[in-house]
Order: C-alpha cells, then structure tokens, then sequence
C-alpha cells in the first residue's frame, strides 16, 4: 500500500531523508535567533547560571535548594557550554535548544516502535518539530525540556519491554531496565517526573489485565524497572530523607491543595482547572508570558483538527472489542502518557501551566499524528491521495508559518521584554555603567532577583530595606551614593527622595523598549558625611534625616552613636517613633541587634524594639568604614502603661549569644535618648490588647471585662503587685465610671485597695487601666480573692 510520503517498496533512504529534513526543520526554530530570542535573561535561568557558578567553583551538591528548589541533572548537563560559552542565558538556551532538537527525533523512533508505522512516526516528529508548545521551551534554558526527553526514553524503552515479553522473549528485562534508568534520570531533572512512575505501573497494570497470559513476565519487567529506578534514586532520595521539606515545598506551596490557592473549595478549583487544561490544546492556552506564547492553544486549527480525530481514534481503539491488545495497549499508554501529565498542571495553582504539562507533548503530537494517518487511510484512490498529499503540504506550510510568526513575533515583543526580565537586565546594564564611580545600593526585592544578581555578581553592591532606612557612605572614597529601585517600588523610592531632600537628584532609567525600568537617587560625592564631621552633610536632606539631638557614645570601639530624633506618631505620644545615628567605625564579624527601651520610673520595659538597621535587611557587618546608617524604630507603648514620665535608652547585643555590647567610652551598655512624657491611652484594637487571663464579664451596666494581667501571683503581705485591667468599648458616650478595686482574704475581710475613674473608648476598641497595688499587710495567709466592683477578678496568694 502507498504511504504517505510514497510507496513502501522505495529505498530506506526516502525515509532517512524525510527524517533529516523534519530536524532540520525543527532545528532552524529552534536555534534560529537564539542569541537574540528570547531577550535577557529570565529570572528562572538566571538562578541556574548562580548555582552552575557554584558547580564550577567546586560545589558539587545533589539537590540545589535555591529558588524553592531543584533537581541536578539539567546543571551537570550544561557544565560544558556554560564553560566555554560563559555565564549567561544564551549558554543555556544552546543546551535546551539541542536537547529539543533531539527530542523530536526521539518521538519519530517512539512513535515508529508504537505504531509500526514510519507514516505516523514522521508526522509525530514533524508535529513536534513545529510546535509552538516545544519550540518555546526549547530555547529556555529551564530544565524541562531535558525531562520531556527523558519521558519519551522511559516510555519508549517500557514498550519495547512490554512488547518483547507478550512475544515471550528474554531480552525483555533490557527493556525494562532503561526504562527505569530513564524514568530515574527524568526525576533527577524535574518536580514534575515524580509522575512518569505512575505511567509505567498503570501501563504495566493494564497490560497485564489485557494479556494474562503474559501477566507474570509484565509484573517482572516492573519490578526490575523498579530496582533499577530506586537504585539510581538512592542518592537523591537519601537526601530527601534528610530534607523532606525541600522534597514537598514546592510542590505544596504551588498546590491546589493549599487553601490559599483552592481558597477552601478543592473540587471547584479542580473543576475549574481542569476545564482549563482540556481547553488548552484547542482554545485558550497558557497565559503567562514566561512559560509560552500567551493564550496560544497548543494547536493550532489545522493541527488540532487532526489531534481531534487522533483522540477519538485513541478511544475506539480502547474501547471497542475489535481492538487488538496491542491496538488497545497502544492506547492506554498514550492516554495515560497524556493524562498524567495534565495532572501536574489541573493540580496546580495557575492551570493551564504549559511547562509543567511539556512531558505529555510527544503524546499530544502522536495523537495528532495518528488523526492524519487515519485520515489519509480513507483516501483510496491515486488522484485522491496525491490531492490529499498537496492539501497536507499546503497545511504544513500555513501550520509552520504560524508557528513561526507566532512565536518570532511574541519574541521581539514587550511581553517578552517583561517576561524574560530584559528591563532587569537593562537596569543591571545601568548599575554596571555608574558603579565605577558610585557605591550603589539596592531595594531588597532586586537584591533577592536572579537577573540582576548573576548581571552585577562581580560589583559590591548593597541592599537595604528603605521604609525607616537611610545609608549614606562616607564622602572618603570620592564615590557618589546611588540607591536604585525597580519601577514598580516608585512610591517607596519617592519617600527616600523626601528624605534626603536637596541632596538626592533623581534619575529615571530608560530601559531598551523605551519605556521606564527602574529609576535612582545619586547623592553626589561631595554632599557626603564627612568622616570627621558627618552631621554637616545631613542640614540640606530633610527632616528625618536630620537629628534633633546630637549625641556621641561608642560600643565596644565599633559602633558609634552620633545623633537621635524622638517623637510620636499621636496625640496622646503613645506612639514613639526613636531615629538614631549610627556609623560603624571598624568592621565587624559579627551581626549586632539595637534594642531601644521605654521604662518607666520603676524601671518596667513599656514599649521596645529590637532590629537590625535596614528594618532587619542591614546588618551591621555589611556596614563600612565611616557608614553613616539612619534608623527608625517603633517602641511604642503598651496599651496598659499610664500617662507617665518615660526614659528611653538603646543598646546593642549579639542575637546568637545574647551577650550585650559594652560602652567603650563610658560605663555600662545603654546609651539614654533623654525622657518622654505621654498621656493616657484613648483605647485601642481589640487585637492589640495583650491579655494573658481572658474573662467575659460585666463589671457594671455597659461596663465589660475582657480580662486582667496580674504580676505577681504571689507575695508576702505588704508587698506591692500590679494589675491590668482590659475593657471593651462601648461607644454611648458614657460617663466615666468610678471602679474600685478590692480584696477578701483567705479569713473572710475585705480590704479597699484603690478607686479609679475608667472612661471607656468607641464601640470595637479596647482600654487597659493600670493599678499598681499594695497587698495589705495584715492580710491573712492564703488566697486572697481580688474584685472590680462586685466582680472577682482573680486571687492572690498571701504569705507571711
């Protein structure tokens, strides 16, 4: 019978040139442009070239847990080209660009051995060749491309193991046993092949419902399959052991099954993704630019039509009883090749998730492949054939036009431009330029992105977080200041250009595509701390920047504090708001937190906090010589604490070891910010009440007690204790109430021990009122019953 490209009886040559010319096919897309196209360097890529730094540096590992983590294989694969090429995306692209090419070969020879037929086996390969779906992922340099490979040897090498041993023949375990090297490999390379295992046992499982009277030999090619996979598994299975959290977190976290994600409806989200992946092969695909062309179906018409018949062919085959078993083995595999994979998209957080799903294309172009080779069987006629021949050719054509266009089109586009992080890389081009003659600093966003970390490696760049945080160098190096942002954090880069005042100029950086990337604040050299006197710098920023006292004290001959502000963020100046000065003054090994204290006159800690400068993103040995750091921080007072008189003090202790810093210039450790004065408390939330006993009573009409706070719990008579008493609001613009606090000891007396008006805040907020007490000192022994009015509050043990 006359096949499609010609007549059976023609020389093997035909066929090999056929197949030449389908990879030279899928080679121009995918090595065309590829130092081009894509543009920059996507975040994703940028993290295995970092961690193939580390790789070429002599630190081997089995599993690199950066970037939620990610098996080995793919970064030895690349050691070569990355060698002799350089660090950069194009090093990647060529190793993903020639295992795609391979790729398509390899589903020509799969698809040969499954259908017996070189007709199916060329259009499967010709599909894949002009595929959108494997041609985007062919030139990333992500490690996926190198599973879906690695799927199609597996499973190729399980057919011909279950196919060898329905004939009864020995040399079976062969099969078997790549197949279990190949399925071990695909999970040394990708998350997603933790699922190829489950193809292989259905499969198996089903071929030995279908040919019992081979069920045994089947069961033992699994099991052999099996051994050698977990053999080849150990190493890295003996690390998930050890790291089980790095083996399920990215998994879990980008799961359905997280209720962030399902938002507590699983089978909606469910339903709802997988009408989202069925959907991407004809009508909608995936919509993120840096995992495809957006919203591209897999096929497109003329393709998919063909993968439509393909699919209700694989039906048939399955379900009716005129199949053969191997006819309906053929069919089970391809389904379950298909399906399992989609799994790994319709369980994920952004179904339709084309990369994830790249294992389960050369499924997908079988199926297409097979749908056209029904089709031309029902062309009987030599004139019928030859037109159907042209039509196909026509076909071909259009298809591998629009492949081309869509994806060349997509690649000089700006959702490219964005998807792959080029306007990172335009703003790393930039630091580059100007980090000659500027210490530059960074958002903390930026400093944790791949792009911009492999493009800028070789610079001493800092970050630090800016929201309470200004670092100023030292004018001594003749080195201009530059904090740079990405454009998206433009409002936080706006209050540090408040703050610094007349001494920031603001640039806005232009990347490639023409429109804003990123934009920076210089500080000229000259306008600089100087390292003698640097508070003269700081009189043309503004007003955060500027101290209102000036104030000189060292720790430990490192860490100088020069300058402070205090003042509040309201009214009753409950909310403190303390900004120091501080300048390192010789480098430190060692991270130092600063801790500031409000006490009051018996020395309770009211308010604190403790933090690294930069809002915990600055530690002290990243500091310089002569540094000048200005820090906010937040002590605010406590709901309880009492309009009162408060000292502020600072110090700095070690986190590791708790040991504090010694004044080097003065005794002790804690530097005084001066006093504060702050009124009483007009209520707060609800949720910023610290109750440590909760009650739920009424202590009169209107009147409710949430609960109290009691230090101590025990104490000899006539001794002082304290208690905090939290109310709810009530919001009717009651009068104050007059509460009176009293005690009933273990004899049965009662002792008045104070009377306070309480005046209570709105509707859904809270007050704590403060009573400081004194147990009476003829109170009997025992326990002692504390009252608000007529409400017990709590006891107090009485000793003598």
């Amino acid at each position: 019978m006359q096949s499609f490209f010609g007549s059976a009886r023609e020389k093997i040559n035909r066929n090999q040139l056929i197949l030449v010319a389908i990879l030279t096919v899928a080679a121009f897309f995918r090595f065309y442009r590829l130092n081009e196209i894509p543009p920059g360097l996507n975040n994703d890529e940028a993290f295995n070239l970092l961690d193939l730094l580390s790789v070429l540096q002599g630190q081997f590992s089995i599993f690199f847990p950066a970037n939620t983590g990610r098996e080995p294989l793919w970064f030895y694969l690349n050691l070569p080209s990355v060698a002799f090429f350089g660090v950069n995306a194009f090093a990647l692209r060529l190793t993903a660009a020639v295992v795609g090419t391979a790729t398509v070969g390899l589903v020509c020879g799969c698809a040969k051995t499954l259908f017996r037929s070189t007709r199916v086996a060329a259009l499967s390969a010709l599909f894949a060749a002009i595929s959108v779906w494997h041609i985007f992922a062919s030139r990333y340099g992500l490690r996926i491309i190198l599973a879906t490979l690695l799927t199609v040897l597996a499973l190729w090498w399980l057919w011909r193991g279950l196919a060898l041993s329905g004939r009864g023949e020995k040399s079976s375990w062969k099969s078997f046993a790549f197949a279990g090297l190949g399925t071990s490999l695909a999970i040394y390379t990708h998350t997603t092949s933790r699922l190829l295992p489950f193809v292989l046992i259905v499969v198996t499982l089903f071929a030995m419902l279908a040919h019992r009277a081979r069920a045994r030999d089947y069961l033992t090619g699994l099991v052999i399959a099996g051994v050698v996979a977990l053999a080849v598994f150990l190493p890295l299975g003996g690390y998930f052991v050890t790291h089980f959290e790095q083996f399920i977190g990215h998994t879990e976290n980008l799961s359905i099954f997280d209720p962030r994600v399902s938002k507590g409806n699983i089978p909606l989200a469910l339903w709802n993704n997988t009408v989202s992946v069925a959907g991407a092969f004809l009508v909608m695909g995936d919509h993120q630019g840096y995992r495809d062309v957006p919203n591209r179906p897999v096929f497109d018409p003329f393709v998919g039509a063909f993968f439509v018949i393909g699919v209700i062919a694989l039906l048939v085959a399955l379900l009716t009883r005129r199949s053969t078993v191997e006819a309906r083995l053929r069919a089970f595999l391809l389904a379950a090749w298909l399906a399992v994979f989609m799994i790994s998209s319709i369980t994920s957080d952004d179904a339709p998730n084309f990369l994830r799903m790249l294992p389960a294309m050369p499924a997908a172009m079988m199926l297409a492949a097979w749908g056209a080779s029904e089709v031309w069987e029902r062309f009987r006629g030599e004139t019928a054939r030859r037109v159907a021949a042209g039509a196909f050719g026509v076909m071909v054509v259009v298809s591998a036009t629009l492949a081309f266009r869509d994806y060349f089109d997509f690649g000089t586009s700006g959702v490219a431009y964005l998807a792959f992080d080029t306007h990172v890389a335009d703003a790393a081009n930039w630091i580059n330029a100007n980090a000659a003659t500027s210490q530059v600093y960074i958002a903390p966003l930026w400093s944790i992105q791949g792009t911009l970390r492999v493009l800028t490696r070789q610079l001493p760049i800092k970050a630090f977080e800016s929201r309470d945080t200004v670092v100023l160098p030292s004018r001594s190096n003749g080195k201009d200041a530059v904090i740079v942002y990405p454009w998206e954090q433009e409002k936080k880069a706006q209050t540090l250009g408040e703050r610094l005042g007349a001494l920031g100029t603001r640039t806005n950086i232009v990347g490639t595509a023409g429109f804003p990337v990123a934009l920076a604040y210089r500080v000229a050299a000259s306008d600089l701390p100087d390292a003698q006197n640097p508070l003269v710098a700081l009189a043309r920023g503004g007003v955060f920047i500027q101290p209102q006292k000036t104030e000189n004290a060292m720790w430990a001959d490192r860490l100088e504090l020069i300058g402070y502000s205090v003042e509040a963020a309201d009214s009753p100046k409950r909310n403190l708001e303390v900004t120091l000065f501080i300048r390192a003054q010789k480098p430190m090994s060692e991270d130092y937190t600063f801790s500031i204290k409000v006490r009051d006159q018996k020395d309770r800690v009211w308010g604190q906090e403790d933090k690294w400068p930069g809002d915990n993103s600055y530690a002290t040995t990243q500091m310089g010589d002569s540094e000048l750091v200005i820090e906010r921080f937040y002590p605010g007072l406590s709901a309880c604490a009492p309009a009162d008189a408060y000292h502020l003090t600072v110090e700095a202790y070690n986190p590791k070891t708790g040991a504090v810093l010694a004044l080097s210039d003065r005794p002790g450790n804690a530097v005084p910010l001066g006093t504060w004065h702050a009124d009483a408390s007009q209520g707060n939330r609800l949720e910023d009440l610290e109750i440590d006993h909760n009650l739920e009573t009424d202590v009169a009409p209107e009147m409710h007690l949430l609960g109290f706070t009691q230090t101590p719990n025990e104490m000899r008579a006539g001794g002082d204790f304290s208690l905090s008493l939290f109310w709810r609001g009530a919001g009717n613009g009651l009068p104050a109430h007059s509460t009176s606090i009293h005690l009933r000891d273990s004899a049965g007396r009662d002792f008045a021990l104070t009377e306070r008006q309480v005046a209570l805040p709105m509707e859904g907020r809270g007050l704590c009122t403060l009573f400081d007490l004194r147990a009476p000192p003829d109170a009997a022994a025992g326990a002692a019953t504390i009252f608000a009015d007529n409400s017990k509050i709590t006891t107090l043990n009485i000793t003598r």
